[in-house]
């Protein structure tokens, strides 16, 4: 059973809010948004149109969702950061982008400081996962089941996160990149590269994801060749003297060395080479 938002309160007759559901008078509400039974819409939270919450969701005060964001059920968007310095009086926010989807029980704190927590559009939060405080995510970021990102930390647009995996504080991670599953990811995540393992080392190149999103084969190639100079665990920061330059890609692999890190670059594996006859 459902009624109109007037009858709540609300002048767009379009909004369908479960009777059950607790929703602030000052919530701002957009055309086409449902609210589901036992959920939680608090004064000053601000709902685009075609909004979904689901059952059991809260949506903070401190929260803004784009047309067409889904918040799941039990999800909770614009909760106060875990962070024991953080003064709960101090007005931030959470946004997430249009499109975006939290799943069961996923969580996205607002931030610490005038820049909100912010998802870019059609981002995909799985069940019991967790965006903590001052983060920034791209577009099309996928965070998958119960993985955590720490305060600050930064995704790049259509990187995927894997299940179960933990990025402390102030890890950046680029674009098109792959965290595997279980990975313990300490130290900046290179654009286009797989990482993986406790420490996370860089394994390879994201060969999927660059094929989906249309980079050609050549400048894959390329890239790949410029990994394969790599003798022995190192940093990454700057091509060796001799290795061959990864073509259109290395700018905004330098940009992205260039940028502002707290925590360095995850190490590259090398890749194992032939034995060779003696």
């Amino acid at each position: 059973m459902w009624q109109d938002a007037e009858q709540c309160g609300d002048g767009d007759p379009a909004v369908r809010i479960h009777p059950s559901a607790c929703v602030a008078p000052g919530a701002a509400l957009g055309s086409g948004v449902r609210i589901g039974p036992f959920a939680v819409v608090e004064e000053g939270a601000e709902l685009g149109d075609g909004v979904r919450v689901q059952a059991h969701a809260v949506v903070h005060n401190s929260a803004t969702l784009g047309a067409g964001a889904v918040v799941g059920v039990h999800a909770v968007v614009g909760g106060d950061p875990q962070d024991l310095k953080f003064d709960a009086r101090v007005a931030t926010r959470a946004v997430l982008g249009p499109g975006t989807v939290l799943r069961e029980g996923a969580t996205v704190h607002r931030s610490t400081g005038e820049e909100p927590t912010r998802t870019g559009s059609d981002c995909l939060l799985m069940g019991g996962t967790h965006v903590g405080h001052d983060c920034v995510l791209g577009d099309g970021v996928v965070v998958s089941q119960c993985a955590a990102l720490g305060g600050h930390v930064r995704v790049g647009d259509h990187a995927v996160i894997g299940g179960g995996s933990g990025l402390v504080q102030w890890v950046r991670v680029g674009r098109l990149a792959m965290v595997g599953g279980l990975t313990k990811v300490e130290r900046d995540v290179l654009p286009f590269t797989v990482v993986d393992g406790v420490p996370a080392r860089q394994r390879g190149l994201n060969h999927v994801g660059m094929r989906r999103h249309g980079i050609p084969a050549a400048q894959q190639n390329a890239l790949r060749r410029h990994f394969d100079g790599f003798t022995g665990l190192a940093d990454f920061t700057a091509p060796p003297s001799g290795m061959p330059d990864a073509g259109e890609l290395m700018p905004e692999l330098r940009a992205f060395l260039a940028g502002p890190s707290r925590r360095g670059t995850t190490p590259v594996v090398p890749r194992p080479r032939p034995a060779r006859d003696a």
